[in-house]
């Protein structure tokens, strides 16, 4: 193929140009072969055979192409050294060009790994140094993963007009914006000793004892030292400056909210652990106790029922609601104590028709707490009147592993004078909440309502549990 191509030698139209596209293409084509297929596919699972044949393929296929760019660049060493001589040399040149290629690439390999392995070493740990260390990792690896097409681009317009730009003015301004932003600012803001001028004064001088490595760089591409200083230093230092004070002043305002929340939120549990400091569970269930007994001995036994049910409502209140998952059988357990207490209250009560059919649930299933009580609360709050005709149709059952509940129920109106006119009672918003949180794409909730009527349908596939 490079004898085809060192025929017309340097005479094909396109000369250098096109020895060198091809050279950047096959670089090109094998950095993404072996970047996003051979390396995270073969080398990474561990199946060496596969991964050492296709790099050496990647590689003779680098090596073939430069080894056409150099028979086609430099043809006229047909006319000083033998055919096989001539064609040995490019041989060797194209094949050193291609090494030097792996070598890079597993260069970037090792760089990369040792900063994703260091970047999720910090974001562990949520200190502020483990933060510089993230922030300046997220950086470099953003500035590396550029390096490469850079690199492609060498010799290229664009890139004598972003170069300079690239390796020496953009990782000045890195180094300022860090000093600026977690060591300056700072300073300066909690040491009442630090005035304004001596922070001036301090940026400053950081900003040409790092500016004077990057001048003295970008003076041998020969600028202009009045370009350089203008272009290079003076308006990149003014950005970074200018950056860094706006990310501060925005990580402050967060901070400020997030110390509100917090304060907010430790008032909140500190009157939660007040409350329930109050309400002592052995008196309350001693007290549950001698009242059940009391009704026995009385022959009270709806009495007595009715004050079993409850202790066992409060128990399960206070023992299992603040799980995250507890076994189904226990939610229904409750869901029968409540629906027996409310009956008993409307036991006497005419016009009440109160169907409620809950299966027997086979296997074993957890699902998350108080879940389903809200639409059955819902329905005795909402359908139940004493001075008209009521209605409450309600099923629970299960097909497989998901549980099905449907609530019908008659619908009355609020009076001016219910002190629970405003508010609904219901937890409905708080369920549906709930809802997207814990079952995300295996709910469904459908609401339906009329000035006479209210219907729920709710069905939730269920999670397996061990017995």
């Amino acid at each position: 193929m490079f004898l085809f191509a060192s025929i017309g030698g340097g005479r094909f139209p396109g000369g250098w140009g096109f020895g060198y596209m091809l050279m950047t293409t096959s670089a090109y084509v094998g950095f993404l072969l072996l970047n996003y297929y051979v390396v995270p596919t073969f080398w990474f699972k561990k199946r060496y055979f596969e991964a050492v044949g296709l790099t050496l393929s990647v590689y003779t296929m680098v090596g073939l192409c430069n080894t056409v760019l150099f028979s086609y660049t430099r043809s006229w060493m047909y006319d000083r050294v033998s055919l096989f001589q001539a064609n040995l040399s490019f041989l060797s040149y194209g094949f050193s060009v291609a090494g030097l290629f792996m070598l890079i690439y597993a260069l970037y390999v090792l760089v990369r790994e040792i900063i994703f392995y260091q970047y999720k070493l910090a974001q562990v740990k949520q200190s502020l140094p483990s933060r510089i260390t993230r922030e300046i990792v997220l950086v470099f690896s953003i500035w590396l993963a550029i390096l490469l097409p850079m690199l492609v681009l060498r010799g290229t317009g664009l890139m004598r007009d972003i170069g300079p730009f690239y390796f020496f003015t953009f990782p000045y301004c890195c180094i300022i914006y860090f000093l600026n932003l977690y060591w300056l600012i700072p300073g300066y803001k909690n040491n009442p000793e630090n005035t304004g001028l001596k922070y001036f004064f301090s940026i400053l001088g950081i900003a040409i004892a790092v500016g004077l490595i990057q001048v003295a760089l970008l003076l041998q591409m020969r600028y202009s030292l009045t370009g350089i200083i203008i272009l290079f230093w003076l308006i990149p230092t003014a950005i970074s400056v200018a950056a860094s004070w706006w990310i501060y002043w925005r990580n402050q305002e967060t901070f400020r909210q997030l110390t509100t929340l917090q304060t907010a939120l430790g008032n909140t549990s500190a009157n939660l652990q007040y409350l329930r400091s109050q309400i002592n569970p052995h008196f309350l269930f001693n007290a549950l106790n001698t009242l059940y007994g009391t009704a026995l001995m009385e022959k009270a036994d709806k009495t007595g029922e009715g004050i079993q049910k409850l202790g066992d409502m409060m128990r399960f209140m206070l023992h299992e609601n603040h799980q995250d998952k507890i076994a189904l059988n226990r939610e229904l357990e409750y869901l029968h104590n409540y629906i027996d207490l409310q009956n008993m209250r409307l036991a006497l009560s005419p016009d009440m028709e109160i169907d409620i059919q809950i299966d027997e649930m086979d296997g074993y299933y957890e699902i998350a707490p108080m879940l389903l009580i809200p639409f059955i609360e819902n329905a005795y709050k909402h359908g139940i009147s004493l001075q008209s005709k009521s209605w409450i149709n309600a099923s629970l059952y299960k097909q497989g592993d998901v549980l099905h509940l449907d609530v019908h129920n008659s619908i009355h109106p609020v009076y001016m004078n219910d002190p629970e006119r405003d508010q609904s009672g219901t937890g409905l918003a708080n369920v549906r909440q709930r809802l997207e949180l814990v079952y995300p794409r295996r709910h469904e909730l459908v609401v339906r309502q009329n000035a006479k009527e209210f219907f729920v349908h709710l069905s939730i596939t269920l999670n397996t549990i061990k017995p």
